[in-house]
């Protein structure tokens, strides 16, 4: 691990259907309010990569990326 680079993993299956859900729900409720903001216009650049690019994003962080470093995975 470098600096600026975190992995963040959570159980979800011993959660439980109704915890899963409320969170789920919860989650997209705090979306649609706008949290948190991100973006250029709230100081918080995201730099988005698809899976296949993972190198690229770890070369954007190694060369001082500003903002958000992203690997989107298919779902």
């Amino acid at each position: 691990m470098v600096l600026n680079a975190r992995f963040q993993f959570l159980v979800l299956y011993t959660a439980g259907p109704e915890a899963r859900t409320a969170a789920a729900e919860d989650v997209a409720a705090a979306v649609r309010d706008g949290a948190p903001p991100v973006g250029e216009e709230h100081g918080l650049p995201l730099v988005r990569f698809p899976l296949d690019r993972t190198a690229n994003a770890h070369r954007a962080l190694e060369s001082g990326a500003v903002g958000k470093v992203l690997v989107d995975v298919p779902s």
